[in-house]
């Protein structure tokens, strides 16, 4: 078993990509029982994000500044979220990092973890979900995670017939955003999500590559998203240059322009996987070795190289003068030390800098706009 808190099941974390890529369950399935599936390694950004989200369940960890601060922030939002959504009335807490499950019979056949959930009354409940990274993200009435963990709510605790759901993201463009299901609404996402462990159940489902399989575990071994690797490669890079390959623009461009995306990332991870290979079998890849990485100074105690350069009867003006200051971690230990937090902190903070601050304007990067929802009749 390689995910045994999931049992190797369908899980709502994974619902973007079961929406966009049917088939994929499928891979993921046959590629288990062949005993080809492996899972991916975890990122810097996914470790940063675990560690913020056990600290908000309630684990004791010490956070790094700006992880620390982003904690803050999102117990800040539940605050705010909590207050709003309770109107004062009394409520409880039903459960933080709990994992339901969907059955059929007594077998499990899905499941799904919410990151922190309240209930009032008999009939009311509301799901707080934590996004810690700088990136664009789905609002939350057209989140497909947040959708099925509705339907897992439906599922399990029947009674409920008012649904809020919540994302905080302190990083995002919008911080906070909260959706509402009814009994009705919670019914059709249950579904739905029935609908798509069917679909998905079925061996000639389609596999459509895309940005989703930056996080799907059978990227290493799936033939679609292969296919997608060679379009970057030198002979194209020169036919462009000669002018012999015109770029396709219109709904054509936007679509070749998503398969460059894909293929970035997943040239990435391709690349990290390898590394893992030839790091437990040197002889795997011939013409091929493991380097060792750079190796840099740095100082990790200012203060003390401070004093050591005083010491050395040298000007200070010079050090500091040698120094980089990291905004982001300055601004941290400026909220610790003022009691500020969250937009207020950072305003605070840029008045106090403004004669010192700098801004550095980076080029312009393509990014996919979000998608628009359907207009109703």
């Amino acid at each position: 078993m390689i995910d045994p808190e999931r049992l190797d099941l369908p899980s709502a974390s994974s619902a973007n990509r079961r929406a966009r890529c049917i088939g994929s369950e499928n891979l993921i399935r046959e590629l288990r029982a062949r005993d080809l599936l492996e899972p991916l390694p975890e990122s810097p950004d996914a470790k940063w994000g675990t560690d913020i989200h056990a600290a908000w369940a309630g684990k004791e960890l010490q956070l790094q500044a700006e992880a620390q601060a982003t904690l803050e922030d999102i117990k800040r939002m539940e605050t705010l979220v909590l207050a709003d959504w309770s109107s004062g009335e009394p409520y409880s807490l039903l459960g933080r990092e709990v994992r339901l499950w969907l059955r059929d019979g007594i077998m499990p056949v899905a499941s799904g973890k919410y990151d922190v959930a309240y209930t009032q009354g008999t009939n009311r409940v509301l799901i707080l979900d934590a996004k810690t990274l700088y990136s664009q993200l789905e609002p939350a009435a057209h989140n497909d995670q947040l959708r099925e963990l509705v339907a897992l709510l439906r599922f399990n605790y029947p009674l409920f017939e008012d649904f809020r759901v919540a994302i905080l993201a302190p990083h995002a463009t919008q911080p906070i955003s909260i959706a509402y299901f009814d009994r009705f609404e919670a019914e059709l996402a249950l579904r739905l999500l029935r609908l798509s462990l069917f679909q998905s159940n079925d061996p000639n489902a389609p596999r459509t590559p895309g940005p989703w399989c930056k996080v799907c575990p059978a990227q290493l071994n799936c033939p679609e998203l292969r296919a997608l690797v060679p379009l970057p490669k030198e002979t194209l890079a020169q036919r462009v240059e000669r002018g012999d390959f015109t770029l396709p623009l219109g709904t054509e461009g936007s679509s070749f322009l998503h398969q460059i995306h894909t293929a970035k990332a997943v040239i990435k991870s391709l690349e990290e996987a390898y590394k893992e290979i030839v790091l437990k079998d040197p002889n795997a890849l011939p013409g091929w070795a493991l380097r060792n990485g750079k190796k840099i100074r740095e100082i990790s105690n200012t203060s003390a190289a401070l004093q050591t350069w005083i010491d050395a009867h040298c000007n200070p003006n010079d050090f500091l003068a040698s120094a980089t200051v990291s905004i982001t971690t300055l601004q941290a230990r400026f909220g610790q030390a003022t009691g500020f937090k969250g937009k207020r902190l950072t305003q605070k903070f840029n008045q106090l800098f403004a004669t010192e601050l700098t801004y550095k304007q980076y080029a312009p990067e393509l990014v996919p706009l979000p998608l628009e929802p359907p207009q109703l009749p």
